[in-house]
């Protein structure tokens, strides 16, 4: 065996019983020295991060007081325009969008708000892109080719319906919409602000 090292099975050198210290998960899995992926993987809540005021999040979820905060900034530096009455208006941080005046009124009367207190965001139109017949052919042409004059041509009408066509939909930009004044009459906001401690008072006690 030369100059080579042995070590016995059951000799002492071979192996020793060791204390070790560390970490450890509610689950008994070990994590040494690593304090943070014990604690993250042990628990399911934790405090948030930027301000431990707010309400408790799940571990694999986000602090949605943070979200609000931030959606709420970003609206308050946004440009300020008024509504031209036909572009879609969207309201910020939400699912919701308002096609016209009718619509908003009966938002507003439905949840007890007033048009100036909702944050509206004016979209942006998207409209259908024009189609390279080219390019859109272009693995099936050879080299420097070209559609036959037919296809082109049938091309060149749909592009022209296509610049013809109204928006697909509308998504959120950066300007807020400034209301133009009577969307409600006196008596629709009265009624509102009538209802407000009303329906606080049912949710008090519900």
């Amino acid at each position: 065996m030369g100059n080579k090292e042995i070590v016995m099975y059951d000799s002492p050198e071979a192996a020793s019983i060791q204390t070790l210290t560390g970490w450890v998960d509610r689950h008994g899995r070990f994590w040494g020295d690593d304090e943070h992926m014990a604690r993250w993987c042990g628990s399911t809540h934790q405090k948030c991060e930027r301000n431990p005021e707010h309400p408790i999040r799940e571990n694999r979820g986000y602090c949605e007081a943070c979200l609000d905060e931030r959606q709420q900034a970003l609206y308050m530096a946004m440009e300020r325009q008024p509504w031209d009455g036909d572009t879609i208006l969207h309201l910020h941080n939400t699912d919701v969008y308002f096609q016209d005046m009718e619509s908003i009124r009966d938002h507003c009367l439905e949840r007890h708000v007033l048009p100036e207190e909702l944050q509206l965001v004016v979209c942006n139109p998207v409209y259908p892109e024009e189609i390279d017949g080219s390019d859109h052919f272009c693995d099936d042409l050879p080299e420097d080719g070209e559609l036959p004059s037919e296809l082109q041509e049938a091309f060149d009408r749909l592009n022209e319906v296509i610049r013809k066509s109204p928006p697909l939909s509308w998504f959120p930009g950066e300007i807020a919409a400034i209301l133009p004044d009577g969307i409600l009459t006196a008596e629709e906001r009265h009624d509102i602000e009538i209802a407000r401690p009303e329906a606080a008072g049912v949710d008090d006690k519900s």
